[in-house]
């Protein structure tokens, strides 16, 4: 048997390759958008990729199954779950599976598992290896239904929904899960990182056994009982789920093989507006960005969060063109942004800040400041706001005495609660996001905004007194 786990960090997603050495006929599993490591890795093996199966209609990325199959031009099978009725059954889809049925790659077998819960439709594939057991599965992907150390979460299609979905994610880890064998491996389409579940391991499989045993979900309790530990401390779900749920329902474009925002623009071209519409994403590093940028640019930097931070803050009805610290960096930022659905990217700023500094136009700055210069103006400038713009879990376990809460992903809906006429310095992990709010700040007309660089993390490191109050 062939198998292939692939990991994506920052959006933690795992998806798989499985496949029948003698046949050479090879299945991807929840696939995302960006498809060419896919596509290589089946010409290098020698298979010829038949089927797409996709766990459920995910949340947080793109479906790359529709891609898979327009490269391959139609030569493979896309396989979904129909048992969450035409709503959720995505119209590319070639083959619609119910409880039980199974794709046959050769002595390869994957048979479908109705998992609801998480969704509704969710299905994990059960792997049978024949040359190994034809009554006894190998493998199990899980999709979102059972992670490390986790179980999906029910609430990601709103209260009413919530409600079904619970009592049914509780059926399916008592009365479904036990179904399967204690030395099963399962394998997720999540890890640590997804917003998926609410403490989902590192590790990038398990077995059902130590699942069983150790993972405080799979704990029989009551289902009152059961449900609301579930709930409780579920972090917040970024908006851009719901648009993501609608695109893969619905289907999502069709990239195809030239990956788009690659035109170069010139700094005369973006004074000049010839992007029309366009939000300017500079993905410089925090402290670039800080000592010059172009007025109103948001900054997110390059680096395995920011699809994620995109998801949360960016707008969906405009355009982007990307501010680089290289162009070489481009398709990287281009292929991140579209695994969330980003598809109008227009190009890039071709000679970066310094093009621009060149033409002598006006440019912004951002005040940083260190931990130790924080805890000396807060002595002495009664008058500063400190604004912590972490998790929830985060804020709880310390912050700085007299700062204000606000999750970063949420700013833009509460900036009536951070004052305009007073010094703000904010504040986050490390100061990534942290710089990711202050641009925000700044674009709305804030002056006098700082980012406090290393964040908590280098508050706590320096001794200063945190609170829990």
């Amino acid at each position: 048997m062939f198998f292939h786990q692939r990991f994506i960090p920052g959006l933690a997603i795992y998806s798989y390759m499985v496949g029948d050495e003698k046949t050479k006929r090879c299945a991807v599993i929840d696939p995302t958008r960006d498809v060419e490591e896919f596509l290589a890795i089946a010409k290098r093996e020698g298979l010829r990729i038949t089927h797409v199966l996709e766990t459920h209609v995910h949340a947080d990325f793109v479906s790359g199954s529709a891609e898979l199959k327009a490269r391959l031009e139609d030569e493979v099978e896309v396989v979904v779950s129909g048992m969450g009725g035409a709503e959720w059954t995505p119209p590319y889809a070639d083959r619609v599976v119910g409880d039980g049925d199974e794709v046959e790659l050769g002595s390869v077998r994957l048979k479908a598992v109705h998992t609801p819960g998480h969704t509704y439709e969710h299905v994990a594939w059960a792997l049978y290896d024949d040359t190994r057991s034809r009554d006894v599965p190998w493998l199990v992907f899980t999709g979102d239904f059972l992670f490390v150390g986790d179980v999906g979460r029910p609430d990601l299609l709103g209260e009413a929904a919530r409600k079904k979905l619970a009592h049914q994610l509780y059926e399916s880890v008592f009365g479904v899960l036990p179904g399967l064998p204690d030395f099963t491996e399962g394998f997720p389409a999540h890890g640590a990182g997804s917003l998926c579940g609410k403490a989902l391991g590192s590790r990038s499989s398990t077995s059902l056994g130590f699942e069983r045993r150790f993972s405080p979900a799979l704990q029989t309790r009551d289902e009152p009982e059961w449900i609301a530990a579930l709930l409780e401390g579920m972090p917040i779900a970024p908006p851009y789920f719901r648009r993501m749920k609608k695109i893969n329902a619905e289907g999502p474009k069709v990239v195809g093989p030239e990956l788009p925002g690659q035109k170069r623009f010139t700094a005369k071209q973006v004074h000049e507006r010839a992007c029309e519409n366009c939000l300017i994403v500079d993905v410089r590093p925090k402290e670039a960005f800080a000592g010059a940028h172009i007025p109103g640019s948001i900054n997110i930097p390059l680096g395995h969060n920011l699809p994620t931070w995109a998801g949360w803050v960016l707008p969906y009805d405009r355009p982007a063109l990307i501010v680089p610290d290289d162009p070489a960096a481009v398709p990287e930022v281009v292929t991140h942004l579209l695994r969330v659905g980003f598809d109008d990217v227009q190009g890039y700023l071709e000679g970066g800040l310094a093009d621009w500094e060149n033409h002598g136009y006006e440019f912004g700055r951002l005040e940083t400041i260190s931990v130790h210069d924080l805890a000396a103006r807060l002595k002495d400038d009664r008058r500063l706001f400190v604004l912590d713009v972490r998790t929830d879990s985060e804020w709880n376990a310390g912050h700085v005495e007299g700062a204000r809460h606000i999750h970063g992903g949420t700013l833009e809906e509460r900036y009536a609660e951070v004052p305009r006429d007073r010094p703000v310095a904010v504040v986050c992990g490390s100061g990534y996001r942290a710089s990711i709010a202050s641009s925000f700040l700044k674009r709305e007309g804030y002056c006098d905004v700082a980012n406090v660089l290393g964040g908590m993390a280098a508050w706590k490191a320096a001794g200063l007194p945190t609170t829990r109050d």
